[in-house]
């Protein structure tokens, strides 16, 4: 009987998977280290703050080390996975009352903050910006911060440098909102479900609003991811909106860009709701959803120096600046509309 034989060439094609999955290690064993040291801080010392602050310090630190190039695949390039995982396992701890206290006044919220983030961008920030430069952290402000920009980016004919403005300032309002909230959680003490819902709607990147969210308590992180993530199943809708013909194709782009993971955590959330999901097995999701989220930090605290700096630094603070006011007329709108 004849022996069957691999296809030609077969050796070839996995030769580079390998040596690109081994590429991937010394990042991934780094980010590892961060995220567990990470996680010891905020069990043992840092139990007020948020475990993305101590893993965010931990990844610029490796981003310092000489040799830190050589991490970049492994910590930069997965930061994504384990941020879309994390937020996946939050679905597990949602309960009736978070999402009674969204409700119809929670959806009504995240359209006027999209109808804002539009309005804005378009007649307030062109004033002080690029156009382009101007549309992306308008989208970027409307629904999920550096995603959107870069789903938007190719698609309304940005270039680099305006991606990049657009990108660092969004970067930049999110990582001040991520150190700034513990400090509004313990000298104001604000209602957890106010304050998880002005994350929620005004912090634009995944990554932060949740940990901004999380400072509030675990009712603070249910409505901040929420919030969050109806805003970035919209993405889509928003990216089309912006484009040069708005009407045409809307129904494929926004089915085209909806981002699946957002379909895990609304998946697990009703299996908590319909009670199939156990308890202890609700409590070990939460347990992995935040190591998950401290891998993210740290892949997302090597790639902040570089990032921050690749834009022009005045068109950043400008960019920035119109971010933190977007944040303060989010929270004055939960306010009037959401209490």
């Amino acid at each position: 009987m004849a022996t069957p034989q691999d296809p030609a060439g077969s050796g070839e094609l996995l030769a580079p998977k390998l040596r690109r999955a081994a590429g991937y290690m010394p990042g991934l064993l780094a980010i590892s280290a961060a995220a567990g040291a990470a996680l010891w801080l905020h069990g043992g010392f840092l139990a007020r703050l948020s475990v993305a602050v101590p893993a965010l310090a931990a990844g610029a630190g490796l981003a310092s080390l000489p040799g830190a190039e050589a991490l970049r695949p492994g910590g930069e390039h997965t930061y994504g996975f384990w941020l879309r995982l994390g937020a996946v396992l939050l679905g597990a701890g949602v309960d009736a009352g978070a999402i009674a206290a969204v409700g119809w006044k929670g959806l009504g919220l995240v359209a006027l903050k999209i109808v804002l983030a539009y309005l804005g961008a378009r007649f307030i920030l062109r004033r002080f910006l690029p156009t382009g430069a101007a549309r992306l952290i308008g989208i970027g402000n409307s629904v999920c911060g550096v995603s959107a920009i870069l789903v938007a980016k190719d698609r309304l004919g940005a270039s680099d440098a305006e991606t990049a403005t657009a990108t660092s300032a969004v970067l930049a309002v999110g990582v001040l909102a991520v150190l700034a909230a513990p400090l509004v959680a313990v000298s104001l003490h604000p209602v957890p479900y106010i304050a998880g819902a002005i994350c929620g709607l005004g912090v634009d990147n995944t990554a932060e609003a949740i940990a901004a969210g999380s400072a509030f308590g675990p009712v603070g992180l249910q409505m901040a991811s929420m919030f969050k993530l109806t805003r970035n199943g919209l993405l889509g809708f928003v990216v089309a909106l912006s484009g040069k013909r708005p009407g045409k194709g809307l129904a494929a782009a926004v089915l085209r860009d909806f981002p699946p993971f957002i379909l895990g955590y609304f998946a697990l959330a009703g299996l908590r709701l319909a009670g199939v999901l156990d308890p202890w097995l609700a409590s070990l999701a939460g347990q992995a959803s935040q190591a998950a989220f401290a891998l993210a930090f740290a892949g997302v605290g090597m790639s902040l120096r570089r990032e921050l700096t690749s834009g022009q630094v005045r068109d950043v603070m400008r960019g920035g600046l119109y971010l933190l006011g977007t944040i303060a007329a989010t929270a004055a709108l939960v306010l009037l509309i959401g209490s």
